[in-house]
C-alpha cells in the first residue's frame, strides 16, 4: 500500500482527517487480510458498494463473497489517496490497483473509486463506494 496524503476543509492534523485516514487505511489492510470482522465493523449496515465491473452489493452481499471466497484480494495498492473531510462526512478517492481471484478466476483490476464515509457515534463507517475501471495502458 502506499502513503496516503490528506487534503481537506480541516488541518491535517486534525482528529477528523487522522480517523477517516485510519479508518481507510484498516479497510485496505482488512480486505487484504481477510479479516472480515474487522471489515464488517467499518462498513454501514446501508452500504452501497458498486464495483468497477458495474456490480453492486450491499454490506451483507460483499461480506458473503469474502468469506465464501468468491472475491479474494491477492494484492492491493492505492495511489494517491486523497481524504476530504466535510463536517460529518469524508469523501476519499484514489486508484486501486489489485490482483483479485473471482470466480475462480485470477484477473489484474485497475480502477479509480470514491468511497463515502460517515462519522456516526460508533465511528467512521463506510456508506459508499463507486469505482470506474481505468483504461490499460500499453
Amino acid at each position: 500500500m502506499t502513503t496516503a496524503t490528506t487534503a481537506n476543509e480541516d488541518s491535517q492534523d486534525s482528529p477528523a482527517a487522522a480517523g477517516i485516514r485510519a479508518a481507510e487505511e484498516a479497510r485496505w489492510q482488512a480486505m487484504l487480510d481477510g479479516k472480515l470482522t474487522m471489515l464488517a465493523e467499518l462498513l454501514s449496515d446501508t452500504l452501497a458498494y458498486t464495483h468497477s465491473t458495474g456490480l453492486q452489493d450491499s454490506k451483507q452481499s460483499y461480506l458473503h463473497k469474502l468469506s465464501s471466497g468468491a472475491l479474494r484480494y491477492e494484492s492491493l495498492e492505492f495511489v494517491a489517496p486523497v481524504f476530504r473531510v466535510l463536517g460529518p462526512v469524508a469523501l476519499v478517492s484514489a486508484v486501486m490497483k489489485a490482483t483479485v481471484q473471482r470466480g475462480g478466476s485470477r484477473r489484474e483490476v485497475a480502477s479509480s473509486y470514491l468511497a463515502v464515509w460517515e462519522n456516526t457515534p460508533a465511528g467512521w463507517k463506510l456508506q459508499a463506494v463507486q469505482a470506474t475501471p481505468l483504461a490499460a495502458t500499453a
